[in-house]
């Protein structure tokens, strides 16, 4: 599997802003919200960072587990329609009032 290269600048947006909001989000959903059985093990998207989504806004973000992680993954058009993906112009419905300032 190949490493991603990250650059001094989204290296410290992760350590100082994804990061904090990831240990929240799963401290807050411990169980995977699709199946509600396992434990979450990912933070999952819904607008995935290529189509323009933030990585560190929770409206834009979900713990799953991996198995479901997987699944939305593989499963794009079917997590689409269940709420667990979307387009790149549907991303204005994942943003909270505080990202349109």
């Amino acid at each position: 599997m190949d490493v991603r290269f990250r650059s001094k600048k989204r290296q410290a947006t992760y350590a100082n802003e994804r990061r904090p909001v990831v240990v929240r989000l799963m401290d807050e959903f411990p169980i995977c919200v699709r199946c509600g059985t396992n434990p979450s093990d990912d933070v999952h998207e819904i607008v995935s960072r290529a189509r323009g989504g933030s990585i560190t806004d929770p409206a834009n973000l979900v713990c799953l587990c991996r198995r479901c992680h997987s699944w939305v993954t593989t499963h794009p058009r079917e997590a689409t329609m269940e709420g667990w993906s979307a387009a790149s112009w549907d991303r204005d419905k994942y943003k909270t009032p505080d990202d349109a300032a």
